[in-house]
């Protein structure tokens, strides 16, 4: 991990590393080529995404905006900033999301910060995010209002799907290993193995046999 935080943030140039700001002063931040959130009020380096987790992230945003070229619900979007509120200390939180999903309504032109609660967001687990995906932020996508959070692990081959209802994630099995979302009502998710080239698809589709 260490290599990975010297080659896309060389020391020295993470300048907003560890600093104390409210979410406005954070989404006023110029760009220094680092990969940020603002977790309770401070500014917190992360590493960007490598490996098979860019691999997943690129094959969901895909698969998504191919069935929304087909059903224009909305828009798939990856690196943008969500400001899901204040955490449990009374503190602001900004998060940048793997993929989420925004219905037409919710999308302003040339948005790069996002304020209302995404109808979907999903979170690809790598080794050091394990704890903060699948506790600390699911937590707080719950209380802000996320409709539908995913949740993949590609190191244990696991998929977990929750849905908001009466303001609690409820985790939704699967039937027969297939998923129906209903943030993109139409759009199904099989629980195949990662290194299949197809997670998702529509139920217009056939299952693979």
């Amino acid at each position: 991990m260490s290599v990975l935080v010297e080659i896309l943030c060389p020391q020295g140039e993470a300048k907003y590393n560890g600093l104390r700001l409210t979410a406005d002063e954070y989404s006023q931040l110029e760009d220094d080529g680092c990969r940020y959130e603002l977790i309770d009020g401070v500014v917190c380096m992360t590493p960007s995404p490598v490996g098979v987790h860019t691999f997943v992230v690129g094959e969901i945003t895909a698969q998504i905006g191919a069935f929304l070229r087909k059903h224009p619900l909305g828009r798939v979007a990856v690196g943008l900033d969500v400001h899901v509120g204040e955490g449990p200390r009374g503190r602001e939180l900004v998060y940048r999301p793997d993929v989420l999903f925004l219905r037409s309504e919710h999308v302003r032109r040339g948005m790069e910060f996002v304020s209302v609660p995404p109808d979907l967001i999903v979170e690809v687990v790598s080794v050091t995010s394990r704890r903060l995906d699948q506790v600390t932020k699911k937590a707080d996508y719950e209380r802000f209002g996320v409709a539908e959070y995913w949740v993949l692990d590609p190191e244990r081959d696991a998929m977990c799907f929750y849905r908001l209802e009466a303001g609690k994630y409820v985790e939704v099995q699967t039937e027969e290993n297939i998923f129906r979302s209903v943030a993109l009502p139409g759009l199904c998710s099989i629980s195949l193995p990662f290194e299949k080239s197809s997670n998702l698809r529509s139920e217009e589709a056939e299952p693979d046999a």
